[in-house]
């Protein structure tokens, strides 16, 4: 099964991304919009695990998070990869206690990596998707679209645990289902 260690996030964050991947439909592009209530702060994407190795990676987890409080972020400022102008995927920034959300995901990949799963191979880049361009129609109408929303604020919220998740592919758009939830102190 694909699974992915996560961070959740609050109703009314989803709710606010929705609108603004609602006011990003105008600008010409095809994409694929994230559906907000499957919308997560990925710290590190598992792939493929088999169910026996559920139990592994959730006493990982636990383990990873020892001795981590919980700790704010602020969601806010709309950017793209690899850039506005060829823009890859478009998203919105995570922002606030960072140096103790990249110990966090520091310590996940640690962990995993520990109990057998390959490591990442690219930097972490707190991020929460917005959309994910297929192709651009008009590059004058994103970069636009983009200017409306780049310094747009989200409220902030209490990171409190983290998920091991499932990702299970359907034909409307990834489905998910927490299978575990470490509580941080």
């Amino acid at each position: 099964m694909r699974t992915f260690i996560a961070i959740e996030i609050p109703e009314e964050v989803k709710r606010q991304m929705a609108e603004i991947q609602q006011s990003l439909k105008s600008a010409a592009v095809d994409a694929s919009w994230p559906r907000p209530e499957g919308v997560h702060l990925t710290l590190k994407f598992l792939g493929e695990v088999p169910e026996s190795g559920v139990t592994d990676i959730a006493n990982a987890l636990n383990r990873a998070v020892q001795g981590m409080s919980k700790f704010r972020l602020e969601v806010g400022g709309v950017g793209a990869f690899p850039n506005a102008k060829n823009a890859r995927v478009v998203w919105i920034g995570v922002s606030g206690e960072t140096e103790k959300l990249n110990r966090l995901q520091a310590a996940v990949e640690d962990e995993m990596v520990r109990i057998g799963l390959e490591p990442e191979d690219r930097p972490f880049k707190p991020h929460l998707t917005l959309a994910r361009i297929k192709y651009i129609r008009s590059r004058q109408s994103l970069l636009s679209a983009l200017e409306q929303v780049k310094e747009i604020r989200l409220p902030g919220f209490e990171v409190t645990s983290v998920s091991l998740m499932k990702s299970e592919l359907k034909r409307m758009g990834a489905e998910y289902a927490e299978m575990a939830r470490i509580e941080l102190k």
